[in-house]
């Protein structure tokens, strides 16, 4: 799939494969857990409904649970990242350290995405599905396999807009070399203050349905 993606957006956009391989893999690599915190959170509590009927457990050790598998399989995928440097693929600096915050804010923000879509989802079953259909087109309006540098500047609204490419970029421009800018940050923060008092006004409101939606 990397490959493939690669050989498209070199295609499309004129890059060389070689120059292009790196971008893209770290971004599937981000992606890959983006989709995974929305979708699997989704259905975080349809799941467990046996639990969430016969125990006394919070819910947060579903969400926390969740969220901890993701991370575990995100560090899997990082194996691509090593080969890359391996064959020299990807530079290697004191730059790289930046990502370490950046994944650290992207599973902190899962947290709450979980929560939310978790919700949301039990109580009304259908959007699991639309959320699904979301991520599948979200995929190919964020710069994950192409470079937003290369589209034209009435498009880039595409990307300024998109809160998903920022949780990319701030793990993705330090693996490859680049500080991302404060900009980047400051948006993802404003995000996940913004989402976990969407949580707080969900989990209060919803709570106490939970037991008879799942």
């Amino acid at each position: 799939m990397l490959l493939g993606l690669s050989v498209v957006s070199s295609a499309i956009f004129g890059s060389s494969v070689s120059d292009i391989i790196a971008y893209v893999g770290v971004g599937i690599i981000v992606w890959s857990a983006i989709s995974a915190l929305v979708i699997e959170g989704g259905g975080v509590f349809v799941r467990n409904a046996g639990y969430l009927s016969n125990s006394t457990l919070g819910l947060g050790l579903y969400v926390g649970r969740t969220v901890f598998k993701i991370m575990i399989t995100f560090g899997h995928h990082a194996i691509i990242y090593l080969l890359g440097l391996v064959f020299a693929l990807v530079p290697l600096s004191w730059t790289s350290l930046l990502a370490i915050p950046g994944i650290i804010l992207l599973f902190v923000n899962g947290f709450w995405v979980v929560m939310v879509l978790g919700f949301i989802c039990a109580r009304y079953r259908d959007v699991e599905l639309i959320v699904r259909n979301l991520m599948q087109l979200a995929f190919f309006v964020t710069p994950v396999f192409w470079n937003y540098r290369q589209i034209a500047s009435d498009r880039q609204f595409l990307v300024e807009y998109n809160v998903l490419f920022y949780f990319i970029e701030i793990i993705r421009n330090p693996l490859l070399g680049e500080v991302p800018p404060l900009a980047h940050y400051l948006t993802v923060l404003g995000v996940t203050v913004a989402g976990y008092g969407l949580a707080f006004v969900v989990y209060r409101r919803m709570r106490g349905q939970l037991a008879f939606c799942v």
